[in-house]
C-alpha cells in the first residue's frame, strides 16, 4: 500500500514504528488563506505537531504524485503557484493523469491518510451541510469521508458558513462520535460555543487518549470529532459573524458567485468585513488544532 505514494522517510519510518503521526491537509495552503500567512501557517502547524512529540505528514500533490510529508520546496509551491488544483476524491485521479500540483481537502486528507496507518489528522474546519442543501443537496464530501474511514480529527467544528445544526445532526445521523475538549459544546469555528452539545466534554488530554484507545478495540468504522475551540483570544462574537455571513452571502448572490468559487469568496468578503480578524482567528484555530492533535496522537500511542 505504501508504494502507491511519495512517502517522506521521517513518516514512513514512524508509521513503521507504531509512532505518532498527525496528518494534515494542504488545501488551506493553496485556498483557504492568504499568502504569505498560508505558508507561515503550514509550517507552524508542523513546528505545533512536532513540538508535541509526535510527527506532522502534510498531504499534497506534486507534478501528478501523491506526496505524504511535503517538504519546504513543495509547500511552497502550493502556496504560490496559480494553477494549484483543489482536489477530492471525484476529481483526485485527474490531477494526477495530468500531473499537476494539487491540494487536498479534508476529505481526500482523510482518505489517503487512513490508506496508509495514519489515525489522526487535524484541519481548521470540516465542510459540512451547506446553506439552502435542502434545495440543492450541497453536502459536503468530507461527512462521506468522515463516515467511511477511521480517523480521529481534530477541528474547530464546521465552517460558519455552513449549516452548523444540520451538519451537527447528520454527524449523529453517520455514527460519528462528536467530542470536545473542554467544552460542552460544539465550537462555531471563528466564534467559541455553538448550542449544539457534544457527547461527551473531556477535560484532559490523557483521558482523551483513553476513550479513543477504546474506539480502536471496538472496532469502530467511521472517524471521531475530537472539537477544539478556537484560542479565546482570537474568538469573534458570534453575532458579529453572522452578520457578515449574511452580508457576504449577499454580495455572492448579487454577483452570481456559487459551486466551488463561493467558500473562498465568502472567507475572502467575512475576512475584509472583519478588518482581517477572521483571518487571525483562522490562522490560530488551525495552528492551535495541530498542537492538540500532535499531544493527544503522542498520549495515544503510550496508552
Amino acid at each position: 500500500m505504501l508504494s502507491k505514494f511519495k512517502i517522506d522517510p521521517k513518516v514512513s519510518n514512524a508509521i513503521n514504528d507504531g509512532k505518532a503521526v498527525v496528518a494534515l491537509e494542504s488545501t488551506l495552503i493553496s485556498h483557504g488563506l492568504p499568502y504569505p500567512a498560508n505558508i507561515k501557517v503550514a509550517n507552524d502547524s508542523i513546528k505545533a505537531v512536532e513540538e508535541s512529540g509526535s510527527v506532522a505528514a502534510t498531504i499534497g500533490i506534486i507534478k501528478g504524485e501523491i506526496k505524504i510529508g511535503l517538504n519546504d520546496e513543495d509547500l511552497e509551491i502550493l502556496a504560490t503557484s496559480k494553477n494549484v488544483e483543489k482536489v477530492s476524491l471525484h476529481n483526485i485521479a485527474l490531477s494526477i493523469y495530468e500531473k499537476k500540483n494539487a491540494a487536498t481537502t479534508v476529505a481526500t486528507s482523510i482518505n489517503i491518510a487512513s490508506k496508509i496507518g495514519i489515525n489522526f489528522f487535524a484541519t481548521g474546519g470540516i465542510g459540512g451541510v451547506h446553506l439552502g442543501a435542502e434545495k440543492n443537496s450541497d453536502v459536503s464530501a468530507d461527512l462521506t469521508e468522515l463516515s467511511n474511514n477511521k480517523m480521529f480529527v481534530i477541528s474547530s467544528g464546521a465552517k460558519s458558513i455552513l449549516d452548523l445544526e444540520k451538519t451537527f445532526e447528520k454527524l449523529e445521523t453517520l455514527g460519528i462520535p462528536r467530542i470536545a475538549y473542554n467544552s460542552d459544546f460544539m465550537p462555531g469555528f471563528w466564534y467559541e460555543e455553538t448550542n449544539f452539545k457534544v457527547d461527551k466534554n473531556f477535560k484532559n488530554i490523557t483521558d482523551i487518549a483513553k476513550y479513543l484507545k477504546i474506539i480502536e478495540n471496538f472496532h469502530h468504522k467511521s472517524s471521531v470529532l475530537i472539537f477544539n475551540k478556537v484560542p479565546k483570544e482570537k474568538a469573534i462574537d458570534k453575532n458579529l459573524i453572522q452578520n457578515w455571513i449574511e452580508l457576504s452571502t449577499d454580495r455572492a448572490k448579487e454577483l452570481d458567485i456559487a459551486g466551488k468559487d463561493l467558500t473562498p469568496f465568502l472567507i475572502s468578503e467575512i475576512n475584509s468585513l472583519s478588518q482581517n480578524k477572521s483571518l487571525d482567528a483562522n490562522t490560530a484555530l488551525i495552528v492551535n488544532n495541530a498542537l492538540l492533535a500532535g499531544k493527544i496522537a503522542k498520549n495515544f500511542s503510550l496508552v
